[in-house]
């Protein structure tokens, strides 16, 4: 290969590998931007999942608690996963890079959309809930004074103990019920449930089968007192039931949200951690290119370092053959000047010589050229005779005639006038060359005579 093309190959590849390795450090930084965008939001996701069952607990356990901050974050995990598998453009989130993130991240979406169902569910449950509790929580009084009445007006009629003993355990069921029913709602244990319900079923039959016993339905007073306690107990019992059961579902809720949550934890954990791999295995790559382009940049620097010590010695070569040769071309000077002291006038005798030599051979072509030229005028001649006698007998307008004629004419005298110019101009060489000739011959003598 030329030395040219060498180093012309030697700058090609050292510009792009310089570019490259500019590119590449360009691409990490923007990728490294990118990548703790994207690995600062996902690792958000699982505060946020903590964050969501703290808030749900705290609505649950803390009076006036305000819902603003579950909906909040809520929402800024629905927005974050949404755009963590779509991509955000505005927000520099870019889509899962790799198949194993993106079906990571559906499986956080798939555990997310029955997470959230729950949590909005659970919102609605604790909204309807709080006016219910307030009802029967204030109602209760009602009811255990409805219930004392009864007791009253039994005592009072001189009823039979039995029945004033059963009533007078209503009284006790009213607040057994509702005693239970805030052991249930603060504790969540199953065992307050079922006494609770115990509880009001006894409650429930009793007060019914009173609505039924016709001989205490036929005193007025009980009578009235009965069914006014049977008209509020179906209220009342009918909002407990529904609270305890909004409460019961509540309860599910929360023990989903307690499974769940660690399972949605440790879902978007493992995405987090898969991000985290992936940008450190794009920059161990990108640092390995570099590193393979920085080791291909050496080796070229050092080719170019040996080519360079090349080039330096071709070039000493160079100078030592060119010293050389400058000094035999300056012994040969020496020695025909040494030889022939008249070296110039020698000289300029030869060209002259050789100019006159020249002249001859211009001399020996313009005679072959003037004879070429007699023969073209001599055929040029006969030509135009036979046009002539053709055109005698050519029916032809008089003025088309006159004109091919004139058009004869001029060939003829051109061809005359080229001859004519050719032998002025071959007199002249030829004098020319005599005068040469004779300035020869007459150094010579000159020369003989010296």
């Amino acid at each position: 290969m030329r030395i040219t093309s060498q180093i012309k190959f030697i700058g090609g590849t050292l510009s792009f590998i310089i570019v490259m390795i500019l590119l590449s450090i360009f691409y990490i930084n923007e990728k490294s931007k990118s990548d703790s965008i994207v690995i600062n939001i996902a690792g958000k996701q699982r505060m946020l999942s903590q964050k969501i069952s703290k808030e749900i607990f705290l609505l649950l356990r803390v009076e006036n608690s305000n819902s603003y901050l579950l909906k909040e974050a809520t929402k800024e995990f629905n927005d974050n996963l949404k755009d963590l598998i779509g991509g955000n453009e505005k927000r520099d989130i870019y889509p899962p890079p790799t198949k194993d993130i993106k079906e990571q991240l559906n499986r956080v979406k798939e555990i997310w959309k029955d997470f959230k169902r729950n949590i909005e569910k659970f919102e609605k449950l604790l909204n309807d809930i709080e006016g219910d509790k307030s009802f029967i929580f204030e109602k209760n009084q009602k009811l255990l004074k409805l219930s004392d009445t009864i007791v009253k007006e039994m005592v009072k009629e001189n009823i039979l103990g039995n029945y004033i003993d059963i009533a007078g355990r209503q009284r006790m069921l009213s607040q057994r019920m509702i005693y239970y029913s805030l052991l249930y709602i603060n504790t969540s244990n199953p065992k307050y449930w079922t006494i609770f319900y115990q509880s009001l079923k006894i409650y429930d039959e009793t007060i019914k089968k009173f609505f039924n016993n016709r001989k205490l339905m036929k005193i007025t007073s009980i009578k009235n007192s009965i069914t006014k306690n049977l008209n509020f107990w179906n209220i009342y019992s009918k909002k407990i039931q529904k609270t305890m059961e909004m409460q019961r579902e509540i309860y599910k809720i929360l023990s989903y949200i307690k499974e769940y949550n660690i399972i949605l934890l440790d879902t978007m954990d493992s995405a987090v951690s898969m991000y985290a791999n992936y940008s450190q295995e794009q920059r161990v790559l990108i640092q390995k290119i570099e590193y393979t382009l920085g080791i291909i940049a050496l080796l070229i620097m050092i080719y170019s370092w040996f080519l360079t010590k090349n080039i330096e010695l071709n070039f000493e070569k160079f100078l030592g053959h060119s010293k050389n040769l400058t000094s035999i071309i300056e012994k040969e000077e020496s020695k025909s000047k040494e030889e022939c002291p008249n070296n110039e006038l020698h000289q300029a005798s030869s060209h002259l010589n050789n100019f006159i030599k020249n002249v001859g051979a211009m001399i020996l072509d313009a005679q072959k050229t003037i004879e070429s030229s007699e023969k073209i005028s001599q055929e040029i001649t006969q030509i135009s005779e036979m046009i002539q006698k053709d055109l005698k007998n050519i029916q032809l307008e008089e003025k088309r005639k006159k004109e091919i004629e004139e058009f004869i004419d001029n060939s003829e005298d051109i061809a005359i006038q080229s001859i004519e110019e050719l032998q002025h101009s071959s007199k002249l060489l030829q004098k020319l060359y005599e005068n040469l000739h004779k300035l020869i011959k007459e150094k010579e003598k000159n020369d003989l005579e010296k």
